[in-house]
């Protein structure tokens, strides 16, 4: 008898932590894809995962800016800091978006289930003015699915005489994937877009001028893009030359 208060004691005290610790642990949808276009998850029965702190859902697209976006759609438990703030270049070239949310009561993380959640990343300017420059667009995550024979032939926005071709990684927390990329840009080829504490687009690539002259190999190491263009640098080279002759002689 002694001994039979003690156990009772036991057992409901384990049983309570039980009940609290289920009680703490959230339901949250689980699900994760990459796209190659619109996406529409609201026909769709997502799995459900069980989650100690809180709820995510995430979307992040990369764009040509000529109708051909990858996007990566994730949903699962967060695992990100508590605050951040997303940052943007509005002139940075190819153009992407990302979207975040934390919540914390049971499938909170609903609300991301189509492609109105994110901007439309290939506007038509206007006035619809070109700038008399072509190149090859593209965007995949395999080498094969840029190559110049599955690209497009575009032609580039007013502001955009220069092409690019780049390789690098989309990132959503750990939901990680390669891309690959061709598309028109500007003479800067600023390549740095948005960002946030839970997202990434780390994006590599360089500048060419003439008609598709992006259509070498996407699988090659490039440096950061954002640096002067390389097929400018020598003609303009050629064309300080002779100031830089004249400079030495009056000297």
């Amino acid at each position: 008898m002694g001994m039979g208060v003690p156990r009772a004691i036991l057992l409901s005290l384990f049983a309570a932590v039980l009940c609290l610790t289920g009680s703490g642990a959230l339901q949250c949808y689980s699900f994760e894809h990459t796209y190659f276009g619109p996406f529409d998850l609201s026909g769709m029965k997502l799995p459900s995962v069980s989650c100690p702190v809180g709820c995510l859902e995430a979307v992040l697209s990369l764009d040509t800016g000529y109708r051909a976006p990858v996007t990566l759609v994730r949903k699962g438990c967060w695992t990100g800091p508590p605050t951040g703030e997303m940052q943007s270049n509005q002139d940075a070239l190819p153009p992407d978006f990302s979207v975040v949310r934390g919540c914390a009561t049971d499938f909170c993380n609903g609300h991301l289930v189509t492609h109105d959640a994110i901007p439309n990343l290939s506007p038509a300017p206007n006035p619809q003015r070109l700038s008399g420059t072509e190149c090859y667009a593209c965007v995949g995550v395999h080498p094969e699915d840029c190559t110049p024979e599955k690209s497009r032939r575009v032609q580039c926005h007013q502001d955009q005489s220069v092409c690019f071709q780049g390789n690098g990684r989309m990132t959503i927390g750990n939901f990680s994937v390669p891309v690959y990329i061709r598309t028109c840009h500007r003479p800067s080829c600023t390549t740095m877009g948005t960002t946030s504490p839970w997202t990434d687009i780390d994006l590599q690539g360089s500048c060419c001028e003439g008609h598709f002259c992006n259509r070498d190999s996407v699988t090659q190491p490039f440096t950061t893009a954002s640096a002067a263009v390389p097929a400018l640098v020598p003609q303009v080279m050629a064309l300080l030359l002779p100031v830089l002759l004249l400079l030495g002689l009056s000297a």
